[in-house]
């Protein structure tokens, strides 16, 4: 039956292919190994043999996974010890999977197998039939033949059925997934006494001997971090598009070939200005509020120009630039706005529209329907693209000559020359920056950052999209700035530091008498300063206050009308803080959050399960490492 399904078989999606041949750790099934006879054995399973062959071909189809899910991963990451082990759990995870489903009678037929692989709507053609050179050809991509990857198929499905065996004991009661809620969505408020460092500024007279105490304490903060700057080339197909040769007619066939994938969606161009108020606001303080953007609409309305009422009125973070958003489709802003926005036509202002964020009103300045832009419209950036296409080609081949020339003696700068490409410097960078700029891992960083001044690293480097070849030019060491030019900052901090630091007292010395033997006289005294909180909820951002996620934990564990017995800092200074009452999730909220809340319980409740099942297999199970020295 098999042979007949390869005969009639259809297009891969390489995509697909991966997620089956890659199983995650837990329920992992590796690659059998098909022909071992004579190959040197890694390990033993229960008396079942691990051969290197198997290992390696597990290896290289993991690494291969693994570098086109993270380009950014080094080959020295790759052949890590650490790594070489994963691939090896994965393989004795498999076997004990596969021991534990045959003592269980968990199977798959041949009918099972035929069928499950023929209902992946991934492999039809568009008549929804298999094709057989299309699936040859992707299994030859993937240096597999038919009968290995269905065998690997087959274990998948195994691995499920015994996923599905194991976690069919694991079910949450719905009473338990409530309590779960109620705790996850209970809100506090809190009453509170505000100490704000500013209130002690002029109580501080920071002498010359603070100043250079906290400048020695802190000279971290003043210190410039070492820098140098490298020339390098940039093997990545954005590097080296600019240096191919690209046709009209190959702008044409790309442009035909890709018409889907260069449709564009509907856009608006948008401005809007925001009057910011919390989801949970009062009442009160809603209708505040939207009686100022009211205001603000009026005067849009009447003709005032609506970049410069945004720069002077609106509180989001595009207030600058006068509320400018730019260009944007539909799935890109919260679903309220985003429906005024697409509502107006161009030029149009919309009425306040209410979001999690505040109050809005929006001005559309332009729109872009849906459709295909015509090539005249796109010409640029297919040519780009296809330079793109033609320079990933040629990345392979270019690093290799770079790099026989590199390996010759050659510098940067003679082997870019010789090559027909470009050597690039850097600015002075710091080490973070140099990590940044090129999308390198740490480790690289610093290995180019360790280089000698005038030396060359003598690999490869992965960056984002491909590889770097560098040499340090010149570094420069760090320095601390000398007081004389930081002081007033010094200063300024030192003011600050003495201003909470005294605020820190005047709160504990209250907090001491509101929960003392005279806690109600306290209560009298200090009422003109007691502030009531909007609700909040565990993610620890308080109305008013900022976010503090200990005080929120502190304050839903605590008994209402008790006083907190610590002082909290915050961003605007320190408070002392009474709880009020808590306020449960409604029965309707519960409602709406129960059909996801119970899925993700029991799932998690499945994991728990699965993942002692695995402890347990690998428990009782005879693991034997006889060739560690292939992991190395």
């Amino acid at each position: 039956m098999l042979e007949k399904m390869r005969q009639n078989a259809s297009g891969w999606i390489v995509k697909i292919l991966f997620g089956i041949i890659i199983v995650v750790f837990v329920f992992a099934f590796g690659m059998s190994s098909f022909d071992n006879s004579g190959d040197p054995i890694l390990a033993y399973v229960d008396d079942e043999p691990i051969t290197r062959l198997e290992f390696e071909e597990n290896f290289q189809r993991t690494a291969e996974n693994v570098r086109r899910g993270n380009p950014n991963i080094t080959p020295a990451q790759l052949q890590s010890p650490e790594f070489k082990r994963m691939v090896l759990d994965e393989l004795v995870t498999s076997r004990l999977l596969q021991g534990e489903a045959k003592s269980l009678g968990i199977g798959v037929s041949e009918k099972e197998l035929f069928a499950a692989i023929t209902r992946e709507p991934a492999f039809w053609n568009a008549k929804g039939e298999f094709d057989r050179s299309i699936y040859t050809a992707k299994l030859h991509q993937l240096r597999m033949n038919p009968a290995q990857f269905e065998a690997m198929f087959k274990q998948d499905m195994i691995a499920t059925k015994l996923r599905r065996y194991v976690a069919r004991a694991a079910e949450v009661a719905p009473e338990q997934a409530r309590q779960r809620f109620d705790w996850a969505a209970m809100r506090a408020v809190v009453d509170y006494v505000e100490f704000k460092p500013e209130s002690y500024a002029a109580k501080v007279k920071p002498t010359d001997e603070d100043v250079l105490a906290f400048y020695e304490k802190r000279q971290d903060v003043f210190t410039v971090p070492a820098r140098a700057n490298f020339k390098y080339i940039a093997f990545t197909p954005d590097a080296l598009a600019p240096f191919q040769k690209v046709t009209d007619q190959e702008i044409e066939a790309f442009y035909k070939a890709n018409l889907e994938s260069l449709k564009e969606k509907e856009q608006v161009k948008a401005r809007h200005i925001l009057i910011a108020v919390d989801e949970d606001a009062s009442d009160a303080k809603v209708a505040e509020a939207k009686k100022k953007i009211e205001s603000v609409l009026k005067q849009a309305r009447a003709g005032k120009d609506f970049g410069k009422l945004a720069a002077k009125y609106s509180e989001g973070p595009s207030a600058p630039s006068g509320g400018d958003l730019g260009w944007f489709g539909k799935g890109m802003m919260v679903r309220k706005f985003e429906k005024a926005a697409f509502k107006l036509g161009k030029n149009q202002i919309s009425n306040p529209v209410r979001t999690r964020f505040g109050w809005h009103i929006i001005k559309v300045e332009d729109r872009k329907e849906a459709g295909v832009p015509t090539l005249a419209e796109v010409r640029d950036k297919v040519r780009r693209d296809v330079a793109e296409e033609k320079a990933a080609e040629k990345i392979s081949d270019l690093l290799d000559a770079a790099m026989d020339r590199l390996v010759s003696g050659m510098d940067i700068q003679q082997v870019a020359t010789e090559l027909d490409l470009v050597a690039r410097t850097t600015p002075e960078l710091p080490e973070a920056d140099l990590q940044k700029s090129f999308g390198l891992t740490p480790e690289a960083a610093q290995v180019l950052f360790d280089l000698p001044d005038g030396k060359a690293h003598n690999t490869p480097l992965s960056i984002n999209g491909g590889y770097l070849l560098a040499a340090k030019v010149k570094s420069v060491p760090s320095t601390v700035l000398p007081l004389e030019k930081v002081k007033d900052s010094v200063l300024k901090a030192v003011t600050a530091e003495q201003a909470m630091s005294l605020a820190q007292k005047d709160a504990e010395a209250m907090l001491a008498k509101l929960s003392g033997a005279d806690a109600d006289a306290a209560a009298k005294e200090y009422a003109s300063r007691i502030r009531t909180s909007e609700p909040f909820s565990r993610q620890g951002f308080i109305p008013g206050l900022g976010m503090n996620p200990k005080l929120a934990e502190a304050a839903l564990a605590a008994q209402a009308g008790s006083w907190l017995g610590t002082p909290f800092q915050m961003q605007t200074g320190v408070v002392i803080v009474r709880l009020n009452k808590t306020i449960l999730p409604t029965d309707d909220e519960w409602k709406q959050a129960e059909p996801s809340l119970m899925a993700s319980a029991n799932q998690a409740m499945q994991m728990e399960l699965l993942n002692a099942y695995m402890t347990e297999l690998r428990a009782k199970a005879d693991i034997n490492i006889v060739r560690p020295d292939l992991l190395n």
